[in-house]
């Protein structure tokens, strides 16, 4: 299984992936790239769940298609994020699609000489049961919305909040393994608690992160906790672990309404 992140906060995004694979027989499965690069885009996406498209494994398909669409003139995020529901949906065997897929996408998108962030989610897995957390309602057909600039930065007052240097705030997307998912949402808490009680003790001169740099020592160490939980378990499989996969991308100079 996975464990991935979008992390964001006032000096850019951070995607994120564990590295760890798993058998269809619930066993160590070796790793994978699980974390994708879209340079002409300004952006990146990581992948959870089934890791291949009708039995080509995700670290050659996901290259491949995203050369495809550099060739497309024009495209912007969302046709891109379009585009790959689509393929998936059409390309992917009964198989793989049983096995769930979640996708995140995101990246800095301009319009009218401004940037701003958009935050797509692609995924068969349709609903989550909210006693237990786990994913259920897995369909053959993909979903496809987009959950960051046209809702949660106008629904949870983001504009105020992520641009201000004197805040410590970030905006987080993850999903995953249900266990570790969670247990990633419990330790992020509890850690920004801790980080924020020493940050304000002024004589030992420590701070919150200022540059994206900074903030991804922190993403490592909420995934390298997590990696440990996964060590000292009685699961059959290490479903989360192993190298930490991350790409940055800085916040532009045009960012909208930046302070």
């Amino acid at each position: 299984m996975t464990l991935i992140m979008t992390y964001i906060n006032r000096h850019g995004i951070i995607h994120v992936s564990d590295s760890n694979l798993t058998s269809g027989d619930d066993r160590d499965a070796g790793q994978g790239q699980k974390a994708f690069e879209i340079k002409f885009l300004n952006a990146g996406l990581t992948t959870a769940g089934s890791y291949s498209v009708n039995g080509t494994s995700m670290d050659k398909w996901m290259p491949d298609f995203i050369n495809q669409q550099e060739q497309i003139p024009d495209l912007k995020l969302e046709q891109f994020s379009h585009n790959l529901k689509d393929k998936l949906e059409s390309t992917m065997n009964v198989d793989e699609k049983e096995s769930g897929c979640i996708i995140h996408i995101a990246g800095y998108v301009e319009d009218n000489g401004v940037s701003h962030i958009e935050f797509w989610f692609v995924r068969n897995v349709h609903n989550i049961n909210p006693a237990s957390g786990n994913y259920q309602d897995i369909r053959d057909t993909f979903a496809i919305t987009e959950d960051f600039w046209t809702r949660d930065y106008q629904n949870q007052n983001l504009k105020e909040t992520l641009q201000d240097p004197k805040y410590f705030a970030r905006h987080i997307y993850v999903n995953g393994f249900t266990p570790g998912r969670i247990g990633f949402n419990v330790l992020t808490k509890e850690l920004d608690k801790f980080f924020l009680g020493i940050w304000k003790v002024k004589d030992w001169q420590f701070r919150a992160p200022q540059t994206l740099e900074e903030t991804e020592l922190l993403v490592k160490i909420y995934m390298k906790v997590v990696d440990a939980l996964f060590v000292m378990s009685d699961y059959n499989a290490h479903y989360i672990g192993g190298n930490t996969q991350t790409i940055l991308i800085p916040q532009p100079d045009n960012i909208v309404d930046k302070k």
